[in-house]
Parts: C-alpha cells; structure tokens; sequence
C-alpha cells in the first residue's frame, strides 16, 4: 500500500508540474521582453525536466507492483 501512497503523490505533484509548465508556455506568448522570454523559457525548461524524472519515477513504482518485484524484491534503501 505504501507504494501506492506514493504514486498518488506523485501524481498530483507531476499534475502541478504540468500546470506550471503550461503556465510558462502561455507566458511566453506574451512576453516580449528578451530577458524576461529567456527566464520563462529556462523555468519551462526546468519544469519539463521535472515531468519527465517524475514520469519516470512513477513508471519504475507501477512496475515494481508486478509479479517479478514479489521474486525478486527491490532492496530498501537506507
């Protein structure tokens, strides 16, 4: 159960990331100024990082649920 606890979690944290991403996309339709575009631009860049490691984090957990994690457990870490 734990593991699904922790799925739920990071779900609703990559839900965020993918709003504030979204948000620097709209932004920067707006934004004219250089500087600021290049700002916007290094935080949606950030963010996409972001997604994508916590995509990838809840891939590595959904598959630890299948019948080759109950042969052969992940060591827990210390």
């Amino acid at each position: 159960m734990i593991v699904l606890e922790q799925i739920d979690i990071l779900q609703d944290l990559l839900h965020d990331r993918i709003s504030n991403e979204m948000f620097y996309n709209q932004s920067l339709i707006y934004v004219k100024n250089p500087e600021a575009r290049q700002v916007f631009t290094q935080l949606r860049d950030d963010e996409m990082r972001a997604i994508v490691n916590l995509q990838q984090k809840i891939d590595r957990l959904q598959s630890s649920e299948g019948i080759i994690s109950k042969l052969f457990p992940l060591k827990p870490r210390v």
